[in-house]
C-alpha cells in the first residue's frame, strides 16, 4: 500500500516448559524477555500475543506465546541475533521455553493479507 513501510518480520510460536506456571511465564516474557528485544536498536516492531486452547484434539502441545518482531531488514535481524544482549536472551529462555522447535519455532512473513 502506498505510504506503508515495508518490515522484515519474524513470527516465533513458544511453548513453555511444563514446569514452568503461565503465570511465570508470561511475567518473564513481558519483564525480562521482551525488554531484550526492545532495547535492541535494529527492532522496529515487538509484539508479544499470549494464548490460550479453545480447542484441542491433543495431538499437539499447547502454544503459550507467538512474538512478532520486525525489523528494517533481513540484514538487520541479523546484526541484531548478533547483540550480546540477544544471546543473553538465549540463555535466560533455556529456563522457560521448551527446547527445539517444538519449544522455539521462528518463520519469516512472506506475505500478509488482511481480508477484513
Amino acid at each position: 500500500m502506498e505510504g506503508e513501510e515495508l518490515m522484515f518480520t519474524m513470527m516465533t510460536v513458544i511453548r513453555k516448559k511444563p514446569e514452568i506456571s503461565t503465570e511465570d511465564f508470561r511475567h518473564f516474557m513481558e519483564f525480562d524477555y521482551g525488554p531484550t528485544y526492545v532495547k535492541l536498536p535494529e527492532t522496529r516492531e515487538y509484539i508479544q500475543h499470549y494464548l490460550s486452547d479453545v480447542m484441542t484434539d491433543g495431538a499437539e502441545l499447547p502454544i503459550d506465546a507467538i512474538v512478532q518482531i520486525s525489523f528494517d531488514s533481513k540484514e538487520e535481524m541479523m546484526k541484531a541475533l548478533q547483540a550480546d544482549s540477544y544471546k543473553n536472551a538465549a540463555k535466560m529462555r533455556e529456563k522457560y521455553m521448551r527446547e527445539t522447535s517444538v519449544g522455539i519455532h521462528s518463520a519469516v512473513v512472506e506475505k500478509t493479507l488482511k481480508l477484513v
